[in-house]
């Protein structure tokens, strides 16, 4: 990318001006790198400059991609964060890294440009997270103990302890891919954004086995959307900024599919009753869809999985 244009986007990214929900409606109608750099740069704004914009930003886009009604942009209240030249010497060598890279190093450096952010970004995220529904109640109950992993398996076949046993050992750990020394460090966050990433770590593969999201690399973006309109997740809306950002400079034959599962992700966070304070302990013994049914969580409609199942039938044909 030029420097020209990086100036351009790194200013849009400051000023978060435009409009998500016409931005949204033009790339539906097709893909230009100009309005992807545009949208890119209005999800980076929410995730590290304004995050009180993020309900608004994510709801207008959404719905111009997923041709619901738009609304204009809300009037803003606070000045935004400065973001810092050390900020975006991480986040372009983080966006022009190869496709290839591992998810791995991937996270670990989402979470090394989450440390270039201004200080003043723990309290706004605070602020933003307790006007999502459930988010005070649930960390008002303190912070949340570890799953008891070891008393899933003893739990009856076909139950939801059960399931997510299978689901634990086929993909290593609760905590994929932090760890407990992160957990330990997200204790000294303000509340409830330790809360909320404590939880969040710790029932990750819960929450996609309870809201129906798998673990293709679509449906991880996805959950991504679904956290943050459930909780206001600030890690994932990093990480959607910087897979918008990259997808921006390589434009991927994914690109169309990876905006629906964002999208999609979201809206359905939004239409979900809040599960940061599901009372799993409860829950364990009953199938999944008696879950659901308790929860009142309709399973995700995974655009992956909808052009999966469209590419076989496509060869059965054939």
């Amino acid at each position: 990318m030029r420097a020209a244009t990086r100036d351009v986007f790194e200013n849009m990214a400051q000023v978060g001006g435009g409009d998500a929900g016409a931005l949204a409606v033009g790339l539906r109608h097709g893909v230009t790198s100009v309005g992807l750099r545009a949208l890119a740069a209005k999800t980076l704004h929410v995730a590290v400059a304004a995050p009180e914009r993020m309900a608004d930003i994510y709801d207008n886009a959404a719905a111009g991609w997923l041709s619901g009604p738009i609304f204009p942009p809300r009037l803003r209240t606070d000045d935004a964060l400065p973001i810092s030249p050390d900020f975006w010497r991480v986040f372009w060598d983080l966006v022009s890294l190869p496709a290839s890279t591992a998810e791995g190093v991937t996270a670990e450096r989402i979470l090394e440009l989450a440390g270039q952010l201004d200080p003043g970004i723990n309290a706004r995220m605070a602020a933003t997270a307790l006007e999502y529904p459930g988010v005070a109640e649930a960390a008002a109950d303190g912070l949340p103990g570890p799953l008891d992993v070891g008393e899933l398996a003893r739990r009856r076949p076909a139950s939801l302890a059960f399931l997510l046993n299978q689901e634990l050992e086929r993909t290593g750990g609760v905590a994929e891919p932090f760890g407990p020394p992160l957990v330990a460090l997200l204790r000294h966050m303000p509340p409830p954004l330790n809360y909320i990433n404590i939880r969040v770590i710790q029932t990750l593969p819960l929450l996609g086995l309870v809201a129906g999201y798998g673990r293709a690399g679509l449906d991880r973006a996805a959950l991504g959307g679904f956290l943050m309109a459930q909780v206001a997740h600030h890690y994932s809306a990093l990480s959607t900024a910087v897979t918008l950002g990259a997808m921006s400079l390589r434009r991927p034959s994914s690109l169309e599919l990876t905006l629906d599962s964002i999208f999609k992700g979201w809206t359905h966070g939004r239409a979900t009753p809040p599960l940061i304070g599901a009372a799993w302990d409860e829950l364990w013994d009953l199938r999944l869809d008696e879950v659901r049914a308790t929860l009142g969580v309709t399973a995700f409609d995974s655009p992956y999985a909808a052009a999966r199942r469209l590419a076989d039938a496509g060869k059965t044909r054939h």
